[in-house]
């Protein structure tokens, strides 16, 4: 059962998104969220940070995307090959890594348990209006 507080939330499940941006509905039914903390329809309100809980099913390919805010993916279980702009390297538990904005992106999971982490975007510089831009797959990735 979730517990929520106004300065905490514990014990939340994790949901697939009915649609999201231009992404494919094979890869929303193997991705699952939770935004805890961010903007709008958060449990935790603030208007420069997005947290979230973020799952991934073994075996999914999470091609190549990219967004105007910065992101920080805080990895705690599972294994994937990652590829952030021309660099290449597996992420598991205990990984942190940083995407600056606009760089491609992308992860493979290859372990037999979901890839689960938390990922942490904001506002750079306080400029709120990167919210209005979702993650896009890249064109040459689908």
């Amino acid at each position: 059962m979730q517990e929520k507080g106004k300065y905490f939330i514990k014990n939340y499940d994790l949901a697939h998104m009915s649609s999201y941006s231009n992404y494919p509905q094979s890869l929303l039914d193997s991705m699952r969220v939770k935004g805890l903390i961010g903007s709008g329809g958060n449990e935790i309100r603030d208007p420069d940070i997005n947290i979230s809980a973020f799952a991934l099913d073994p075996g999914t390919h999470y091609a190549a995307h990219a967004h105007p805010f910065p992101e920080v993916y805080i990895f705690l279980g599972g294994v994937a090959e990652c590829e952030w702009d021309d660099e290449k390297f597996v992420a598991e538990a205990g990984t942190v890594t940083h995407c600056p904005p606009n760089v491609s992106h992308a992860m493979r999971v290859i372990s037999s348990e979901s890839l689960r982490s938390i990922i942490i975007s904001w506002a750079p510089k306080g400029d709120r209006s990167v919210w209005k831009t979702p993650s896009v797959l890249l064109s040459n990735s689908h």
